[in-house]
Parts: structure tokens; sequence; C-alpha cells
């Protein structure tokens, strides 16, 4: 039993005519007897009564004609799904996101873009370290990645990677450290001696690695005092005068009244944060999630580069 089979048979049963059921189908009177009669030859079951004057349908093909409807309705939403699924109308996006990304303004734009652009869509974030995001890259289980990374990370083949912004890192000390009232820069350097308070490495942070490179390019290697695995964590414990730390400045938006941000001396102490997506067999959905992301990339940049315009 195919679909036009089901098709003709409801066409029929509402003309209750060969001849004018013939006409809307835009087929010959013949063929549409040919395809009913075969219908009720797999089915085994009589769907009309026929006689020179009139058709009729029977009792089975009257209960048959509630069925073959619900069948056809079906058969369109199925066809409805598979075409929106295609124009990126419906479906799931699953992508990958450092801690805290949604506080870069770039990625924040992308997802809000996409969002409105595709409100019928589920978007899964998932908020994962680096090494695991990569990982899952290569995987397969993630099309499109935010990562934070200090130089440009190591990408599976048939995967692109877009810098999307830089920030600057930032010293964050308690109120009370002997550098909270400078009025310049500090140099890294200053810092050899300092407790820091940093997220672990067991955690797969990027950042991690990222401090200890721009430390070991002063001269000296930090002292880890606390570790944490959570931002907040790392916020509270510096709160506490507890040690300093080094953060991207986005995650310095927590402000607590403990806390004095101050900027580095150093042009190398900059955070870098990549998109990583699959440049191709990742669908339509995939690839405008990109899109958005590059084109908040591009206002991002010109906001940085108009006159006033802050790192």
């Amino acid at each position: 039993m195919e679909l036009r089979h089901l098709r003709y048979f409801t066409v029929l049963a509402e003309e209750l005519h060969f001849g004018r059921a013939a006409d809307r189908l835009g087929i010959s009177q013949p063929p549409l007897s040919q395809q009913i009669r075969a219908l009720e030859t797999e089915l085994s079951v009589r769907l009309f009564e026929r006689t020179n004057r009139r058709v009729a349908l029977t009792e089975a093909g009257r209960l048959f004609l509630a069925e073959a409807r619900a069948t056809l309705a079906q058969a369109d939403r199925a066809r409805m799904v598979a075409s929106r699924a295609h124009l990126g109308e419906i479906g799931e996006l699953a992508i990958g996101l450092f801690p805290s990304a949604l506080l870069a303004p770039p990625i924040a734009d992308a997802i809000l873009a996409f969002r409105k652009a595709h409100p019928a869509v589920r978007l899964v974030l998932r908020e994962t370290a680096a090494h695991p995001t990569i990982e899952a890259l290569a995987e397969g289980s993630l099309g499109l990645a935010f990562l934070r990374y200090g130089t440009p990370p190591q990408l599976p083949k048939g995967h692109r990677l877009v810098e999307m912004m830089r920030e600057p890192m930032m010293l964050v000390l308690h109120r009370t450290h002997r550098l909270a009232r400078s009025q310049a820069p500090v140099p890294l350097a200053a810092l050899a001696e300092e407790p820091f308070i940093h997220f672990s490495p067991r955690a797969g942070n990027a950042l991690h690695d990222h401090v200890a490179a721009i430390c070991e390019a002063a001269g000296f290697t930090p002292r880890i005092a606390q570790e944490a695995n959570q931002n907040g964590s790392i916020l509270a414990l510096v709160g506490n005068a507890l040690g300093i730390s080094i953060l991207p400045r986005s995650l310095c938006r927590l402000r607590l009244p403990e806390l004095r941000i101050l900027p580095l001396a150093e042009p190398r102490a900059v955070s870098r944060i990549w998109m990583a997506y699959r440049t191709r067999g990742g669908g339509s959905l995939l690839a405008d999630m990109a899109a958005h992301a590059l084109a908040a990339h591009e206002r991002h940049a010109r906001a940085i580069a108009a006159p006033g315009g802050a790192l």
C-alpha cells in the first residue's frame, strides 16, 4: 500500500464519482479504477459498492476513510517537518561554551541573534572546559564551540578556527593589598612573590596554562596558594585576602567591595576567545549559528576600532 493509493481512495470517497475523482487527481478514469481495485485486493476488503448509477462506501470503506485521512495528514506533517528542518526553521543545535562565555559580548550577541532568527529551534548550550570541548568537536558530538585559549588551539581536520575577540587580563587583589592604590598598570614581575588563587589544572580550564605562560615570560613561576574550579570562588577567595589572581576582564564583572581590579603592564597579558566549527556536513542550523557569530565578531571589531573604543 502506497500513499497514492490512499489519496486516490480518499478523493473517490469524497466525490463518489469516478469521473469527478479522476479530474481532481489529474488522471484518467481507467487508472483510478485499477488502483482502487488493487487497494481492495491488498486489503481483501470491498471499500465501495459500485452500480451503473452510483458509487457508495461500504461500512469497511467508511471506517477506512478516517484512517486514510489520518495517515495522509501525518505524511503531510512529516514532509513539513523535514522541509522546515532542512530550512533551519526547527530542530536542535548543540554548541560548546567555556565557563562564563556569555559574558563575552560577541558570543552573547551571536546566541541572541540566532535565538531570534530560530525561535522554534532547541538550542543546547554545553558548558565545559576547553579540552573536553575539543574532544567533543573531534568526536562529532559538537559541531561548533567557543573556546578561551591564549594561543590558537589545535583542532581536528575539517574545522575552521576564528578569533572572536581579545580582552586584557586584569590583576584582581584585595583592597588592602600594597598594590591596590597603584595608579599605573602593574608589571607582572611585581607579583613574583605573591600567593596566587587560580583555576585548578584538573578542571581542564585553559586559563590555568595561559596565566602560567605569561608569568613564565615575565621571569617567574606563579606560586599557587589556592586552587578553585569556579570564577566566583576565585573572586570570593581574593575578597577574603587569601591571595591575588589574574583573570580576563569579562570575568571581573562581579565587583565585590573588597576587590580592586587593576590593569597589567605587559601587552601579551591578553586572553583570546575563538570560535571553532565544522566546515562540512553540519547542516543549515550550524552554518547559520556560525554566520551570526561572524557577524557579531565583525560588529565588535568595528566598535573596538571606532574612536574611543575599548579593547
